[in-house]
């Protein structure tokens, strides 16, 4: 069996996270990517064929990997679409081929439902209940009959709760259909809809965890997915105080430091060459990537902080924290709204609700923060961006920019 994974095309909606792919996102050590690789793998899979861009930065990177699979590399030159990128790999399909995007994760136990479903000459679409589908595809299904297919539809007026979750399982006759469709953004889509009116797809319904990464804040339920699949190790590399406190499934790296008095309660990852000071509190889901430094007193809560990226002292909470930025002390990310509503993101032009409840801050890569600065819940900084001591930030910061709050100095002779 083959496995084709399209991992070319932008990504505006994953904003500040978008300079690369989405999937070469470090979490716990690795790249998002080398994580969906091992599930294909583990499922039994071991024939993939990656849709890139022309700078391929998956190939140096999974080579050093040795992950055991047969990894072919197609280069998709001008990314359009779905059904544009599956054209370009098809000289390469040998034979029917699940078709997914290099974020999920959780292939292995998604394919367990699907494999039950299989018929000759027909496709599958994994698809889920959710509330909120319009941002989606969505199918219209009766029974496990798909009657059709439609792209992110307009809110309130989808024909059902029902989202594609991003996992198909296709016969290699497919790819006539979308030769045969007219070439366009959503081509893939509609040759799908076209199998789908031939009586040629069934849905498969999972109530299984599922994971998304169109928006920024996504990485946060990714990471929780792996720490919970993890199992809790600390490396007789690591130097770890005698009075310092682990509890629960934590995962301690090679020359991680973890100083007097500080606690880490699992699921956490502690990556290579972290950091942790003096009475620092390590919490709730947290990942440290490779030589993150947090300093004494500080918390992290349900954080993903990225690798080389410095924390003084402060509270990070249910946030992402790109690399290599510098944080002073007393930094602070408020994660949870007065009234206590969803959180709410402004990506572009739109206000998303995000659907949780608590919910910090989304800082890009290389951003420096000055001492005592406060970050408003569902606020995104951009990248390469100085925020300065004192600061309230209450809106996104474009990348490339300097932000800073202004203060009136005033000095008056003491009266008598």
């Amino acid at each position: 069996m083959q496995a084709v994974i399209l991992a070319a095309g932008k990504s505006s909606r994953f904003y500040p996270y978008n300079t690369t792919h989405k999937s070469l996102l470090t979490v716990l050590g690795k790249p998002i990517i080398v994580h969906t690789l091992k599930s294909l793998k583990k499922s039994g899979i071991k024939d993939v064929l990656i849709v890139t861009e022309p700078n391929n930065y998956f190939k140096p990177l999974l080579e050093k990997e040795n992950l055991g699979l047969n990894i072919e590399y197609v280069t998709l030159h001008k990314p359009s679409g779905m059904g544009d990128a599956l054209l370009e790999a098809a000289p390469f399909i040998k034979s029917d081929f699940y078709l997914l995007h290099p974020h999920h994760a959780e292939f292995e136990e998604l394919r367990v439902e699907m494999d039950g479903k299989m018929e000759s000459d027909k496709a599958l679409i994994l698809i889920q209940e959710k509330d909120s589908v319009s941002n989606f595809g969505v199918v219209e299904a009766q029974g496990d009959k798909v009657l059709s297919i439609i792209e992110k539809p307009e809110k309130g007026k989808e024909k059902s709760r029902f989202r594609i979750i991003g996992i198909y399982f296709l016969p290699r006759n497919f790819i006539q259909t979308l030769k045969e469709t007219k070439p366009e953004h959503y081509s893939f889509e509609k040759a799908l809809d076209r199998f789908a009116k031939e009586g040629r797809v069934k849905a498969v319904k999972t109530g299984r965890k599922s994971l998304s990464l169109k928006y920024p804040w996504d990485i946060l339920s990714l990471k929780d997915f792996l720490l919970d699949k993890s199992e809790g190790f600390v490396s007789q590399k690591a130097k770890i105080s005698d009075k310092a406190r682990i509890d629960g499934k934590v995962i301690v790296e090679d020359d991680a430091s973890v100083s007097e008095n500080a606690v880490i309660k699992g699921p956490a990852y502690i990556g290579r060459g972290v950091y942790i000071g003096t009475n620092a509190l390590i919490r709730n889901n947290t990942s440290l990537e490779e030589g993150v430094k947090i300093g004494a007193f500080t918390e992290v809560k349900n954080s993903l902080i990225s690798p080389k990226s410095s924390v003084h002292s402060g509270f990070i909470g249910d946030s992402v924290i790109g690399s290599s930025c510098k944080i002073g002390s007393l930094f602070n990310t408020s994660n949870v709204r007065l009234d206590r509503e969803n959180v709410k993101v402004s990506v572009g032009a739109e206000k998303v609700d995000t659907s949780l409840r608590s919910l910090g801050a989304i800082l890009g890569n290389n951003v420096m923060v000055g001492g005592n600065v406060s970050i408003m819940p569902g606020i995104i900084v951009g990248n390469n961006v100085n925020i300065g001591p004192s600061t309230t930030v209450m809106k996104n910061i474009s990348s490339d920019t300097v932000f800073y709050t202004k203060f009136q100095e005033v000095v008056e002779k003491n009266k008598e």
